[in-house]
């Protein structure tokens, strides 16, 4: 999941995603923020082998606690390693006082101090690494916190007073001082900058950029506008051909969004999509504010009118003799607007929508509407990451173990074992067994709620955009299967 890690200012971890995306490690143990739950030195050539990101003074840093702890037991079971006592390996972890660390691990092991590494059976050996990893005190702690940075979208210059602000993931927005503070705290991601003249500014970092927004006197407060169009053609209608729909997502005008509709068109041979309005304005802040208001607030007015919009087309398909099916493309904020406005709808509505989403700020869930509705997110589309994170991290989980030709149940025992790992404070190798069975449990209960949700590998250039080459093969697929000729 993570690329690159490195040690920021005091004891904070900074992550980087293979979508540029920046995360804080702060707090808690130095193994449990360095990935690294035996604390395995970079000097030790067998680690640099698979998922090293990074380097802490003489310490590693991995791309995932999994990779740390195999990296422990790769380590133990080396040529070198292998022919030593546990008073060795003291030596190596405490060397001030190898005895009381021998000691220590001896007991949480439950094997001789002077037992070879060699002679240890499989369960022996597995205890022994979970004891490094108690002493090397990995686990998560009450003041222990992992992050994702919110990047500025946007400057904002207010010409009445000349003071800036900065609106932050579309849907909060702060002076230019708690900016900085939030910068100088690790709360935002972004770069200060002094300048000779003593003034202070906000930079982006490499591969994001901020837009300036100007807002006159008369512009202090966002307008709520009104919707006077249900939908917009592309296309010719074509008697009994399949009810397209498309709903496009934020920071989309009214040509790009039309762009969009037209795509589908022209897959489907010229056929007519309706698309529903939803252009952006005011670059994009007001698109922001909705989202907010949606994910946290309440709908807007924008949700009864797409739930207008959907009865349009069931209108369309009922008066159509051949009763074609009704396939609605929702992007980005468009699938959160489509889950809001399925709820103003009746059952029977619902389950005759066909809904397919593509990076969307929300998963439709399963049975929602109709059955062969889906949810489809890019390996590193960071809306799906900010809208649904745990959904979409458990998605993410099973992508990857799907990659690695894992099943479903190796994919949750995985996970659970990693909870144990985590949570437990024993070395009982019964009950980690125990409680690793009953989290996969748990996660398989988990995998149901995204039963309707696949990841995507990534387009080269990890655009968010309905256009990316992995959400379009999707598109056609869909429209393959649904046409009628």
């Amino acid at each position: 999941m993570y690329r690159v890690a490195h040690k920021g200012c005091g004891e904070i971890v900074f992550y980087f995603d293979a979508a540029g995306n920046k995360y804080a490690a702060t707090g808690g143990s130095l193994a449990w923020r360095l990935n690294n739950p035996g604390l395995v030195r970079c000097r030790n050539l067998l680690v640099r082998r698979d998922g090293v990101i990074g380097g802490y003074g003489p310490f590693a840093i991995f791309s995932h606690p999994k990779k740390g702890h195999d990296a422990l037991a790769a380590w133990l079971c080396s040529k070198t390693i292998h022919q030593s006592s546990i008073k060795t390996i003291a030596k190596q972890y405490q060397p001030s006082d190898p005895n009381a660390f021998a000691c220590q691990l001896s007991l949480l092991a439950n094997v001789p101090q002077d037992m070879l590494i060699k002679s240890l059976n499989h369960q022996e050996l597995e205890r022994l690494i979970l004891g490094i990893e108690k002493l090397c005190k990995y686990g998560i702690s009450g003041d222990g916190t992992f992050s994702l940075l919110p990047k500025i979208i946007a400057k904002i210059e207010n010409e009445k007073n000349g003071e800036d602000a900065y609106l932050i993931v579309g849907n909060l927005v702060l002076s230019k001082k708690e900016a900085v503070e939030w910068v100088q705290n690790n709360r935002l991601d972004a770069a200060i900058v002094h300048k000779g003249n003593g003034l202070v500014y906000l930079r982006s970092r490499p591969n994001h950029c901020i837009w300036n927004v100007k807002m006159h006197e008369t512009e202090s407060a966002l307008p709520e506008g009104k919707i006077d169009v249900l939908f917009r053609s592309i296309g010719e209608r074509k008697s009994g051909q399949c009810i397209w729909g498309f709903i496009n997502g934020i920071n989309n005008t009214r040509k790009e969004a039309l762009e969009s509709a037209r795509r589908i068109s022209q897959i489907a041979g010229g056929e007519a999509v309706f698309s529903m309005p939803n252009d952006t304005s005011w670059l994009c802040i007001k698109d922001g504010v909705v989202c907010f208001a949606l994910k946290f607030l309440g709908d807007t007015p924008i949700i009864e009118w797409a739930a207008k919009f959907f009865r349009f087309l069931l209108d369309l398909a009922k008066k159509d003799d051949a009763k074609p099916p009704i396939v609605i493309f929702a992007h980005s904020q468009g699938a959160i607007i489509a889950e809001h406005a399925l709820e103003l709808l009746n059952d029977s509505e619902r389950k005759q929508l066909i809904i397919f989403t593509f990076g969307g700020g929300s998963f439709i869930s399963p049975g929602k509407c109709h059955s062969a509705s889906h949810n489809y997110a890019g390996a590193t589309d960071f809306v799906c990451q900010m809208g649904s994170p745990n959904l979409q991290y458990l998605a993410l989980q099973k992508y990857l173990g799907n990659k690695n030709g894992q099943s479903l149940h190796e994919v949750a025992y995985q996970l659970g074992s990693l909870d144990a790992m985590l949570y437990l404070d024993t070395t009982n190798s019964k009950a980690i067994e125990t409680y690793s069975q009953q989290r996969a449990m748990h996660y398989e209960e988990e995998f149901a709620k995204i039963s309707n949700v696949t990841v995507l590998d990534p387009d080269p250039k990890c655009r968010h955009t309905f256009e990316n080459s992995c959400y379009q093969g999707v598109v056609k697929e869909i429209v393959k299967k649904y046409q009628r000729r």
